[in-house]
């Protein structure tokens, strides 16, 4: 790509406007235009917290005028247009916007496919505003939906990735597929767990029975194609109708037929998808434990995780001519070069220290024994010594906002049940952000409890002055991360790492700002001795036991 942009075009582009750029950042600016124009296809930029990753991202924008900004989430989506809306043009899910005609977007038929008579609809309004800007601002979800698995957006010169160390686990979650019992059993009147139900297999033996699933996918595909033959009402008929011909002769068909119609050929889409990545021995099965099999939950379903996500990871890169990854916490070059199938010679990488005085953000080693793990087949988590120190740590902190992370919701709650008086706010699931935004806006001191608040958030000021890590943050061991621990075993640890320096910097937002962090679980010296090159130097100089 010609780069046509000197080293003080930043001054003119600076997007953050009311507030002059730092030496670091215009430092760091210009470190990124050179590489531009050498031809590096990626660029990664790991900078700690408070130096202004956003300001980078969006300047950089303003200076090539044609580029895709991502987000993990939508809380982070939004406070880039808080900043930067000037600038930016933001496109999310159909759901996010509301319908004239019913509720929002999702359950708009009109919406949904685009018909003629929807021009007024808000979804559409908004794609086609987001088509025709120069800077984009959206989420991995929606983006990966409609650039890589529909093909609605075309390559820019940019595509800026925020959060990149999670890039490749976002990859996988958005990579995977699943069939919902309910889902399946209401409009099939299958129950895909059938084999477990009368005890005609185990779990464990389902779980490697490819051929089972395989089977029942290809039975779904048969009657998809059966009723979709149905609707037409003429089995000789190919099963594609044109939207131009639905919209030129309506009275082919209803619209409940032919919303019918197209949700079936997207089932067929999926069924297909699972049956090809199983007979390819390209997906790995995850299912239920038996319990909740045989207690008849619904809201349960078979998970189809591929073993690697590099075609899909390119598909997505491609739609940048350069790729620049963003993050406070890469851990190692390399790794994510290897984890990510980035050739590591046509990636520049810049690094930038936090400027936080490091005695205003200690990590104070105050153990409570070791939470990891299980003895007995009990979790060791489960302690009382565990709760005397969360306890003794709250009263510490009595008149202050906090932050509790944990590596699963069940710990939450039984940090919660056992620890009655204090103001605890669970977050977590659906009401996430609104569980956030109260918090915020409380005068309350509020400690707030979860496994989804170690990043994609800020806790700025009075919001938080202590975080206490309760258990190392190892992924959960289903049947994909078990691949990929015995695959490359660093890789499992790497993103306890990641995990727990992303938690860190909630904390501290600005030079002024101060927090201290607890870790109680001793399993933390045994992933700090033997993985110390993940961890930067921020994170490592804060290190010290309590006084």
């Amino acid at each position: 790509m010609e780069n046509n942009n000197s080293n003080l075009d930043w001054m003119v582009n600076w997007s953050l406007q009311g507030h002059y750029p730092r030496n670091s950042q215009i430092k760091l600016i210009n470190k990124i235009n050179w590489a531009i124009g050498e031809g590096y296809k990626y660029i990664i930029l790991e900078a700690g917290t408070g130096i202004g990753k956003s300001a980078i991202a969006t300047t950089l924008a303003n200076m090539y005028e044609d580029s895709y900004i991502l987000t993990m989430t939508k809380q982070l989506q939004e406070q880039y247009l808080d900043d930067f809306g000037d600038i930016l043009v933001e496109i999310k899910g159909r759901g996010n916007y509301k319908c004239n005609y019913k509720g929002n977007c999702d359950f708009c038929i009109k919406a949904e496919y685009k018909l003629k008579k929807c021009s007024d609809c808000e979804y559409n309004m908004a794609f086609k505003k987001a088509q025709n800007a120069k800077n984009v601002i959206t989420n991995y979800d929606y983006f990966y939906y409609a650039g890589v698995e529909n093909h609605l957006f075309d390559p820019r010169e940019l595509l800026i990735l925020d959060e990149a160390h999670n890039l490749e686990r976002k990859m996988l979650m958005l990579s995977s597929s699943q069939l919902n019992r309910e889902y399946i059993s209401t409009k099939f009147g299958i129950d895909i767990f059938e084999p477990i139900m009368h005890a005609t297999s185990s779990v464990n033996k389902l779980k490697k029975d490819s051929s089972y699933w395989i089977r029942l996918c290809d039975d779904l595909i048969k009657e998809c194609e059966k009723r979709i033959k149905k609707i037409e009402g003429d089995a000789n008929k190919s099963v594609q109708v044109s939207l131009d011909e639905f919209e030129n002769n309506p009275s082919k068909f209803s619209n409940f037929d032919y919303v019918e119609k197209q949700n079936l050929e997207q089932d067929m889409k999926s069924f297909s998808s699972i049956s090809l990545g199983l007979t390819t021995n390209d997906f790995i099965i995850d299912l239920p434990n038996k319990s909740a099999i045989l207690d008849n939950n619904m809201d349960i379903a078979a998970e189809f995780k591929p073993f690697s996500v590099s075609d899909d990871t390119q598909k997505l890169l491609d739609l940048g001519n350069v790729c620049i990854f963003l993050t406070g916490t890469l851990g190692s070059k390399d790794k994510f070069c290897e984890w990510n199938d980035i050739n590591p010679d046509e990636t520049y990488y810049v690094y930038e220290k936090s400027p936080f005085d490091v005695e205003k953000r200690p990590i104070y080693i105050d153990f409570a024994g070791r939470l990891s793990g299980s003895v007995n087949g009990r979790a060791r988590w489960k302690n009382k010594r565990a709760i005397d120190k969360i306890k003794e740590l709250l009263d510490m902190h009595k008149n202050e906002k906090g932050v509790i992370h944990t590596s699963s919701n069940e710990q939450a709650f039984w940090i919660m049940d056992n620890l009655k008086g204090y103001n605890f706010m669970f977050v977590g699931g659906e009401d996430r952000n609104l569980v956030l935004k109260e918090f915020t806006e409380s005068n309350e001191s509020i400690i707030l409890i979860g496994a989804s608040i170690k990043d994609g958030v800020d806790f700025k000021g009075d919001l938080c002055r202590f975080q206490i890590v309760f258990k190392m943050p190892y992924p959960q061991l289903n049947e994909q991360v078990k691949y990929r621990k015995e695959l490359d075993p660093k890789w499992f640890y790497y993103q306890a790492v990641m995990a727990l320096m992303q938690a860190y910097g909630r904390g501290i937002r600005d030079i002024d700002d101060y927090c201290v962090m607890y870790i109680i679980d001793s399993s933390f010296k045994q992933l700090f001795d033997y993985n110390r090159g993940f961890f930067n130097e921020y994170f490592i100089e804060a290190v010290q036991k309590k006084k």
